[in-house]
């Protein structure tokens, strides 16, 4: 079984412009914040902001040294006392704080290929691309153990 027969088709998108202040309000009736794909204007994947990128937000200058210097202690800011500016809501757009290395799945992929990269990347859920490299869909672990208990007829 592959990626496509499986994964959301559906998925809300961000492009590198969206202010800060944007992204929240798109997933403010969200109960957890999912991954979100960056795309351009020709939907293909440049990038991908999750919870962690949110958090940066709180730290920008502690972020970018400890990206250079992988050894340096990796404690969590207090976001309760940190102060930030109403401004920071438009000053902040995707581009800022969207990783650009991340893993994405080709469509093509075996459901078990998924899951096992899944596994290995400590990660619940990649973006889904075609052979282009444009964005297609998405996938989860839910997506996947669903369709296991299908196959063995629990559901």
């Amino acid at each position: 079984m592959q990626v496509k027969e499986v994964m959301s088709k559906e998925v809300i998108t961000v492009k590198r412009s969206t202010t800060l202040r944007g992204l929240l309000e798109k997933f403010s009736k969200f109960h957890i914040f999912p991954l979100v794909p960056v795309v351009e204007e020709d939907n293909r994947l440049v990038g991908i902001v999750s919870f962690r990128n949110l958090i940066d937000v709180f730290s920008p200058y502690r972020q970018e040294i400890l990206k250079t210097v992988p050894f340096l202690d990796d404690r969590e800011e207090d976001i309760f006392k940190v102060e930030l500016t109403k401004d920071i809501g438009d000053l902040v757009i995707v581009e800022d704080i969207m990783e650009t290395k991340f893993v994405s799945l080709q469509e093509d992929a075996a459901l078990e290929e998924a899951f096992k990269l899944m596994r290995l990347q400590l990660k619940e859920e990649f973006p889904v691309t075609d052979k282009t490299g444009k964005l297609v869909g998405k996938i989860g672990i839910f997506d996947i153990i669903r369709r296991v208990f299908q196959e063995k007829g629990v559901i």
